[in-house]
């Protein structure tokens, strides 16, 4: 074993997008990279390089980019964060460098376009998954009436149509929508909930992240309809920087999600802590994928299959298993991790614990082939969700 990495070291590609809203994206996410690493005892085996992809949505430049990586610096795997939209017309490409290609993303559309072959992987943080089994799981806790509220980046996305169809097999229905404008009326709060007075539903599901999250849960959390109406989320409402940001306690808010940096799990205990103490600060989503990610890679580096050959170098990953902070983690049934869903929630001092498992999407496949047959797929193509 001790030749094996003696004779054998490794390049690994990164490519990652720049985010105006999250300006520390590639900082979190290599840092999360080079956590793994670490942990592995890889440091002085693998080397990174890096590519910026600018904000991830041209697929020429994509392309482009990984070609750079393979051809010209030799990178035998490289992690991509990138949107599953992007791939109809360029996946055959990725497939004929011949070299493991690992997807990331938050997973906020289906990956109806996402036809992986034998080189290409992808493990995302699965919002539309959430989202999916959030409509089932607030129709059987709370009833069949919801109204929703988002804004202009977060409706863009596939995660409210999933939510949708998943509250639709459960017999739920959409009583009111409101989707604010790029630049959302100051009224947009008040007239929502004046009309919610009108509409009685049993819940809400609002997908506000970032600064209009924040708008929105510090005018909830001042107003008389804190607690009111039982809110559900889908991984985007609630998170350390937006949490932080609100002045008064959060009644009745649940988050459906795969993971959160608050999760009592032993791996995800053990993950937070080295991530705390590699960085200094609390892991997000960001550095979980990239800590995965490169688990995943380093797990099939130190497998005694592995070689320079692209073929093995697939075969060793597609047969990875690595246990994280969101469980395990496998590419053997499709190229695709699939990791449990959640219900996390938050109490008057802002502390979010995990209240509720309730598993995986079932049928998650079936799912994925009918949205492929359905006519002009669309939603933003950014890997994550804002501008």
């Amino acid at each position: 074993m001790d030749g094996h990495f003696f004779f054998i070291s490794m390049k690994l590609g990164l490519l990652l997008p720049t985010s105006k809203l999250y300006p520390s994206l590639m900082i979190d996410f290599s840092a999360g990279v080079r956590l793994a690493i670490s942990e592995f005892g890889l440091d002085d085996e693998i080397e990174i390089v890096f590519e910026n992809i600018n904000q991830g949505t041209d697929k020429n430049l994509i392309l482009n980019s990984v070609n750079k990586l393979v051809l010209q610096h030799q990178t035998e795997v490289n992690i991509l964060f990138s949107n599953f939209l992007l791939f109809e017309d360029i996946i055959s490409s990725l497939n004929a460098l011949n070299r493991p290609l690992l997807v990331t993303n938050m997973g906020a559309n289906i990956p109806n376009l996402f036809e992986h072959g034998e080189f290409v992987f992808s493990n995302s943080f699965g919002l539309w998954e959430s989202a999916m089994m959030a409509g089932a799981w607030g129709r059987k806790k709370f009833g069949k009436k919801v109204a929703h509220g988002s804004y202009f980046y977060e409706a863009g996305y596939g995660i409210y149509k999933s939510f949708c169809e998943g509250l639709k097999q459960a017999d739920g229905e959409i009583i009111f929508n409101q989707i604010s404008e790029f630049n959302p009326n100051p009224d947009d709060f008040k007239n929502f909930m004046t009309q919610m007075e009108v509409e009685t539903p049993d819940f809400l599901y609002m997908l506000y992240s970032e600064r209009d999250a924040v708008d929105f849960l510090n005018k909830l959390t001042t107003s008389e309809a804190n607690g009111k109406y039982p809110i559900v989320t889908s991984g985007v409402l609630l998170n350390d920087e937006i949490i932080d940001k609100v002045d008064k306690p959060i009644k009745e808010i649940y988050n459906v999600a795969s993971w959160d940096p608050s999760d009592s799990s032993e791996e995800n205990q053990k993950f937070a802590k080295a991530y705390k103490e590699h960085t200094g600060n609390q892991p997000n989503y960001f550095g979980l994928l990239g800590y995965e990610c490169a688990a995943s890679i380093c797990s099939a580096y130190q497998d005694e299959s592995w070689s320079k050959n692209g073929s093995d170098q697939a075969k060793a990953l597609r047969n990875s298993k690595f246990l994280g902070p969101r469980g395990e983690l496998s590419y053997s049934d499709s190229n695709m991790t699939q990791s449990l869903n959640h219900i996390y929630t938050v109490d008057e001092n802002h502390k979010r614990s995990k209240i509720e498992s309730i598993g995986k999407l079932p049928s998650r496949s079936d799912v994925i082939e009918a949205s492929k047959l359905e006519n002009n797929p669309a939603g933003w193509f950014q890997p994550y969700l804002c501008q």
